[in-house]
């Protein structure tokens, strides 16, 4: 404990995350098991040092050839008077990602159909990279093998197939404008190597607006490229942003960078499942928002986006419109409604409509009842189909919640059994004894699908059974 505090031998710190289950995975029709997956997170720090280590875990009663006990990441980082040196399993993005980037999706942990083992949903980059900054100039360079997202029951070299190797520059040449190149070499086991070039410009073009402009390609290659434009800014109470793309031909090796999805991704339930993944393959569009603030404190939000793929002679176009408006009731029931009307020709759906609302209702200075109901209907080749979410929350001081989650759907896409409705009901017991602890307890059957974050997008699996979160820091 004197490591712990002690300012003069350091600081020592670290998370841990607990997630055991009992149940079966419905798409599988296996026969309920426990399952139990561990993350612990160690970090020491000193002055301008710091070093950590993650443990990762995942045992499963169902078969043994699913479980691992795996070292999954280690780093040392010293940073100091603008220098910022990194040794071992580290997380950088080029410019907005359309050459590299490296993410961590706080809190997923996921289980691919293919692996059946569960592990930490992330993208690291085992290396190193040395930067250096100041007022005018930032540069880096960086060398690392990429994560790819094979779980840790793999070997080293089929999680590690793609190396690259980065020097980037930024130079702030008027005010508060910036000009930045990138050069990337990529390197994957059983192919030649291949360069590419991004260069990206962004600055002030008024007190209230600003831009973003980056574009890469391959360096040989015209027809490998990706191009992301933005702009950014207010007049009075509205606030816009106006986003570009045009990929094409541009994800390098395994998907070792993310070009920006130009597509809202929203924490309401059906609209994070139906969101679009764009395809850097062949891809173009944009996305406006808008948001206005009223006096009264209320505030509506627009937005639009498109996104267009070519395939042959086939184009596909997703057009998504999202309206939502915050306000409150008697200045103490905050809530919040929303209508979105989308085309969706990747999943096969037409004029999907989904509404929602959300609200917080306090019962007493200690108790609180949110509820939150969204409603889906679109049109398939076989009919028009349903989709139903309903959560009632109530909860005790932020320390204890208890939620019940009901969800239904009449896609026959999700159908798993001769009726025409797939039913779901669960229940959340939250529990926080203090700042440091969470404890999440579910029971009943809960839906997948696709979920998405930070630009990011995977798979959640149905799930039936128990299962408990325990998050700490220490």
């Amino acid at each position: 404990m004197i490591i712990g505090h002690n300012t003069v031998l350091g600081q020592f710190s670290g998370t841990n995350l607990l997630e055991p289950q009992y149940g079966e995975l419905p798409n599988q029709f296996e026969d309920s098991f426990a399952s139990l997956y561990n993350r612990t997170i160690l970090t020491y720090r000193k002055k301008a040092f710091r070093a950590s280590v993650t443990i990762e875990q995942f045992y499963s009663g169902a078969s043994s050839n699913r479980n691992y006990l795996d070292l999954s990441q280690a780093l040392l980082q010293y940073k100091k008077k603008g220098w910022d040196i990194k040794l071992g399993n580290i997380y950088e993005t080029v410019g907005r990602g359309l050459l590299l980037r490296g993410f961590e999706i706080r809190g997923a942990v996921i289980e691919e159909l293919g692996f059946r083992s569960r592990n930490y949903f992330h993208r690291d980059f085992l290396g190193g990279s040395v930067q250096y900054k100041n007022k005018k100039w930032k540069v880096q360079a960086i060398r690392a093998d990429v994560l790819n997202l094979f779980p840790p029951t793999f070997d080293r070299e089929d999680r590690r197939t793609d190396l690259v190797n980065v020097v980037t520059g930024e130079y702030r040449y008027y005010k508060k404008h910036k000009i930045g190149l990138h050069l990337l070499n990529h390197t994957s086991e059983g192919s030649d190597a291949d360069n590419f070039i991004g260069i990206q410009f962004e600055g002030p073009i008024t007190k209230t607006l600003s831009y973003y402009l980056e574009y890469a390609q391959q360096a040989d290659d015209f027809g490998s490229r990706a191009i992301y434009i933005g702009l950014n800014g207010s007049v009075a109470n509205l606030s816009y942003s106006l986003e570009l793309k045009d990929y094409e031909n541009f994800i390098i090796g395994s998907g070792v960078n993310e070009p920006p999805a130009l597509v809202q991704q929203f924490t309401y339930r059906t609209l994070n499942r139906s969101t679009h993944v764009p395809n850097p393959f062949d891809e173009d569009g944009y996305q406006l928002d808008l948001s206005y603030g009223f006096k009264s404190g209320d505030v509506l939000s627009f937005n639009h986006s498109l996104a267009r793929n070519q395939f042959g002679n086939n184009s596909f176009v997703f057009r998504q419109f999202f309206l939502e408006w915050s306000s409150q009731i008697s200045t103490f029931i905050p809530y919040r409604f929303f209508v979105d009307f989308s085309e969706d020709p990747f999943k096969a759906q037409d004029n999907r409509l989904t509404l929602g609302l959300y609200s917080t209702i306090p019962l007493s200075p200690k108790w609180v009842f949110s509820p939150e109901l969204e409603w889906q209907r679109f049109d398939r080749d076989t009919g028009t189909a349903q989709n139903l979410s309903f959560q009632f929350e109530l909860g005790y001081k932020s320390k204890i919640i208890l939620a019940i989650l009901a969800e239904s759907t009449t896609d026959p896409f999700l159908i798993r059994d001769e009726s025409n409705r797939q039913n779901f009901l669960g229940a959340y017991l939250t529990y926080r004894p203090n700042s440091k602890n969470t404890f999440r307890l579910f029971g009943g059957e809960r839906q997948g699908g696709p979920a998405c974050n930070s630009g990011v997008c995977y798979e959640i699996l149905d799930f039936r059974g128990l299962e408990l979160r325990w998050s700490t820091r220490f």
